[in-house]
Parts: C-alpha cells; sequence; structure tokens
C-alpha cells in the first residue's frame, strides 16, 4: 500500500516529455520547477521558446472554473491587456490532466513572462501604475462573456475552509472569538441590500503586488488569475491593499494604488461604503485558506507570524464598529 499523499511533485523530465506529446512545440523541451505552492509552476524552454506550466493540485478546481479563467485569459490577452496567453494543445484544447498520488492534476500551459515580481520594494508610483492595470482589467472585462460560469460565493468559499480552522485558531481563544464574530458579521453583510447593491463582474481575485509582475521595458504584467471570477469589483482593490497591510508596507503605497485605479474607475458611494466589511471578508478567507493549506504546501511567506494575521482582523473589525 502506498502511503498517502496530500500534495506531489511532477517529475519535471516526465512534464517535458508529455508536452512534447501534446503541443506543437519547436525543439525539445526542457522543464524546470521554479515555484511550488497552492499550484506548482515549472519554466518550460523549447528552443528559443519559453512558457510557463503550470500545475494545480489535486481538487482545486473543476474543470469549468478552469475552463473560465482561460477563457478571461484569452480574451484579455486578445485585447491587448498585458497578462499571460494560454497555448492551445494540438486538439486544441487548453489544458489537460495527469494522474498523481493525490488524485487528477489540472495543468495548463501559458506564455512565459520576463521580469520581476514586486515585492516589499515596491514604490509609490509602481502601486500607482498597478492601480490603473487592474482598473484595464476591470474596464475590459466588462465585455466579457463565457461559456463556463465561475461565480464567487465570498460566504461559501469561508465557510467550506472553516473545517480546518481548529488547528489555527482553536475554540475559546480570543483569535477564535474574533473569527467567528467577524464571520456573522460577514454573513449578514452579503445576504443584505447593501452587498446586492455592489457593481460585480470578471475579477483577477487575487491582484496584490506578488502577482504583478515588471518587464524590462517597465510594462506591468498581471498574473495568477488562479482566483479569478464573477464577482463584487471592489473587492480586487482589497486584495492588494490586504498584503501591503500584511508586509506593513507605507500608506503612500496603498493610497497610490488606490488613486491609480480611481484615475480610471472611480468608486461608487456604495463601493467606499462597503471597503470596512470587506476587508474583514479578506481577513476571514485568508486566514482560513491558510489554515487550509499549511499542512499541503508548508509555510507561505509573510503569513508565518498568525498573530498579525488575527491583529489585522481586530483592526478591520473595530473600523466596521466605528463605520
Amino acid at each position: 500500500m502506498t502511503f498517502p499523499v496530500s500534495h506531489s511533485t511532477l517529475d519535471a523530465r516526465a512534464l517535458a516529455i508529455e508536452l512534447g506529446r501534446r503541443y506543437s512545440l519547436s525543439g525539445d523541451c526542457v522543464c524546470r520547477l521554479v515555484a511550488r505552492g497552492s499550484n506548482d509552476l515549472y519554466r518550460v524552454e523549447c528552443g528559443t521558446s519559453r512558457y510557463a506550466l503550470r500545475v494545480s493540485r489535486a481538487l482545486h478546481r473543476t474543470t469549468a472554473e478552469i475552463g473560465y479563467e482561460l477563457d478571461l485569459l484569452a480574451f484579455m490577452a486578445g485585447r491587448s491587456i498585458p497578462v499571460p496567453a494560454p497555448l492551445p494543445l494540438t486538439n486544441e484544447d487548453r489544458f489537460f490532466s495527469v494522474s498523481a498520488p493525490e488524485g487528477e492534476r489540472l495543468i495548463v500551459m501559458m506564455s512565459w513572462i520576463e521580469g520581476r515580481t514586486l515585492d516589499r520594494r515596491i514604490s509609490a508610483l509602481e502601486a500607482a501604475a498597478a492601480g490603473r492595470l487592474l482598473a484595464d482589467i476591470h474596464l475590459v472585462a466588462r465585455e466579457f462573456r463565457s461559456t463556463t460560469v465561475k461565480e464567487i460565493d465570498t460566504v461559501v468559499r469561508i465557510t467550506r475552509q472553516m473545517q480546518h480552522l481548529d488547528r489555527l485558531l482553536p475554540r475559546g481563544t480570543v483569535g477564535r472569538e474574533c473569527f467567528d464574530h467577524g464571520m456573522d458579521a460577514v454573513r449578514r453583510f452579503f445576504s443584505g441590500e447593501a452587498a446586492a447593491a455592489l457593481p460585480r463582474g470578471p475579477t483577477h481575485g487575487d491582484f496584490q503586488f506578488a502577482n504583478v509582475m515588471k518587464s524590462p521595458d517597465g510594462t506591468l504584467w498581471a498574473i495568477d488569475f488562479d482566483d479569478c471570477g464573477f464577482d463584487v469589483s471592489v473587492k480586487d482593490l482589497i486584495t492588494f491593499e490586504w498584503r501591503a497591510r500584511l508586509e506593513q508596507l507605507g500608506q503612500d503605497v496603498i493610497d497610490a494604488f488606490r488613486s491609480g485605479y480611481e484615475s480610471r474607475c472611480p468608486l461608487t458611494t456604495e463601493e467606499t461604503a462597503a471597503l470596512p466589511m470587506l476587508r474583514v471578508a479578506r481577513d476571514l478567507y485568508l486566514i482560513v485558506s491558510y489554515a487550509a493549506y499549511i499542512d499541503r504546501i508548508g509555510p507561505v511567506a509573510g503569513f508565518e507570524a498568525q498573530s498579525r494575521l488575527v491583529d489585522l482582523l481586530v483592526e478591520d473589525i473595530a473600523d466596521v464598529g466605528r463605520a
């Protein structure tokens, strides 16, 4: 009997052979693992061409959800929005799967983006440019239509991961009491008229600075649309702000990002009023996600200090109370 596996690493050489069978590529392929996490990322080199290969963890996404993401990326790339474009297989599918010890792993190949991801050194100018990029994504996405559906239900997304929460925030602790209080408030908010009135559309889902790349010519590219879906649009602003606060970046970076976004997509009165509650929802989602993934992929950069996650939640619940 093979011992159970929660998250395996696919052999890079075997993947290279598989890619040669499934794609129309020039020359022999070399595949190299470059990042391991919720999804694994490989760099693929075939002759002078480079590609990014993403291997999703088992049971992470349905084929319909992957289809929505790839439809959105192809749509964006076709309208000159700087995002990685999916590469079709020889049979014109956009992804394939292989059987790993823990289950089926869905695999996507996309164009390789040369450059560096933004990090804690992000400047206010870069943050403003990132805000404008997100606004462009939202504006162009208004015309997007897909044959598949990926509706994001915030409460459901949090609730389905709460089975893992006891290990991170045991019942009876201050952190867990704070989480439960925030969860009650988020449930009430998303079942009410205020949430129903918020503009919705295709969203990136995880538009933080680490998911923005800067190419050598200075162009900013949005990457990692794994969390994309049809959702409350302004939640994308909260994802950037949340990571900046977690990393304790300056308020000038957060303000510059929002100013850049609003220079092209001004927030409605309803969106501005909803920001405090959406911050709480983001806190809850990241806490349960970390609780669910920690035993699969190990510590996540920026999340090691559990108390920091709770601190942000406490701050944001207090802001809701003052609003």
